[in-house]
């Protein structure tokens, strides 16, 4: 009687919907698994017991298989590519969109070339050379007037040299050894045009050549003009010839960095000193789908690792747009100082650097605009007429100061009265 009640709770607990396949096929492998009082028979009737079980779960299976409409396989979990691909263009359009041009298949170096407007002095470097004639505006400087010989203070010996505008593209902005230029381009502006040049380095193994291939372009009756290139271009250059076992003359050549008068005379003036600034308040020119210069590096290794070359040429263009905008800045920056009210420029700040070379020209600037000077220009103004002997102008000035609660004037005051 206990031998029949345990085999109906077994056979219940073998039928239940919650049976796992795992509890099935333990019993099904165990045949030395014998309950109390079992014989034979009894171990026959549990593996007939066993194959029912698994024919239900057979038959189970194959109608949830049914309903997916996929007999036979089990459903694949739905991608998350699209929806991944849908926040990243979220986020970063622009490199959604690169990537999917870049599908289109790696670029040769002769076809870089060609898109380009280039040739291919050598294996792994292009030369893209333009004349752009000086017709027309860039922003709001018509380039025709430009003038001829841009000479700012203290620079009356400098007519005779060639002013080579310089500026590069590099791997990386912290600069050191393990940065190189990917991009040299240099201008010179003749009477009628401005002659571009650019060296593009399209492998590593090239860059000897590119470099020597630079250093031809140069005289040494040049002059060196570049934006902020003492302190990055110029030291990052001669790193990389000294590296190569290369010899160049360009170290010993003048150099103006057009960063630092453009600093001295707008740095109060403007929330930064960039180029894109300049151009924006000095040019009155705003660059369109300009692609960042901090972009330049992964642009240059996608070409150099995959082919793609949709960033490089934009690279190219934009440095192309730096040189043209140094060399026009130049010139507009010389005319600006005969002239400086119109382009909001800090007079004192001028006055001080005229001052350096010529007191009396400094004291002349700051007398044609003695009605709209500010303190400071006007303190200047009161040590110039000093330093001339003009006391009683000296007087006038420290007295309308020190009425205003000026204590440097004041002193002054009380030293001359002493």
């Amino acid at each position: 009687g206990g031998r029949n009640q345990l085999e109906q709770k077994l056979s219940q607990t073998m039928h239940h919907p919650s049976l796992s396949i795992r509890s099935s096929i333990s019993l099904s492998k165990a045949p030395w698994l014998i309950l109390p009082g079992h014989t034979k028979a009894h171990s026959d009737r549990s593996d007939m017991m066993t194959r029912e079980v698994s024919m239900d779960l057979k038959t189970r299976l194959s109608r949830l298989q049914a309903r997916t409409g996929n007999p036979g396989t089990v459903a694949a979990p739905q991608s998350v590519t699209p929806h991944l691909r849908r926040r990243l263009a979220m986020l970063h359009p622009e490199r959604v969109h690169t990537r999917r041009a870049s599908t289109n298949g790696p670029v040769t170096v002769a076809a870089l070339a060609d898109t380009l407007g280039g040739e291919r002095i050598s294996d792994g470097v292009i030369r893209i050379h333009r004349h752009i004639p000086l017709t027309g505006k860039l922003g709001a400087i018509d380039l025709a007037a430009l003038c001829p010989d841009p000479v700012l203070p203290g620079e009356n010996g400098t007519r005779r040299l060639r002013h080579v505008y310089i500026d590069t593209e590099t791997t990386g902005l912290s600069g050191g050894s393990g940065t190189l230029a990917f991009l040299i381009g240099i201008a010179v502006i003749g009477d009628d045009d401005i002659a571009l040049t650019q060296f593009l380095l399209t492998s590593f193994g090239a860059e000897a050549a590119m470099l020597s291939a630079f250093a031809e372009t140069l005289s040494a009756d040049d002059r060196l003009v570049s934006y902020n290139g003492k302190s990055y271009d110029l030291p990052l250059l001669l790193t990389r010839f000294r590296m190569q076992g290369l010899s160049q003359s360009f170290d010993g050549l003048p150099h103006l960095d057009l960063l630092h008068p453009v600093r001295r005379l707008f740095g109060s003036r403007w929330h930064d000193c960039r180029l894109l600034t300049l151009e924006q308040n000095l040019l009155g020119f705003s660059r369109v789908d300009d692609l960042p210069g901090s972009e330049a590096p992964m642009a240059w290794f996608d070409y150099v690792r995959a082919g793609h070359a949709e960033r490089l040429v934009r690279v190219v263009g934009h440095n192309r747009q730096d040189i043209i905008s140094l060399a026009v800045a130049h010139r507009v920056l010389a005319q600006a100082i005969q002239q400086p009210r119109p382009c909001d420029m800090d007079l004192p700040a001028l006055a001080r650097w005229l001052a350096e070379h010529d007191e009396t020209g400094a004291r002349e600037l700051l007398e044609a605009y003695v009605n709209g000077l500010c303190a400071d220009g006007r303190r200047l103004l009161g040590v110039f007429y000093r330093r001339s002997g003009d006391w009683a102008r000296a007087i006038a000035i420290w007295e309308g100061l020190a009425a205003t609660g000026c204590t440097d004037s004041r002193e002054r005051l009380a030293k001359y009265h002493e």
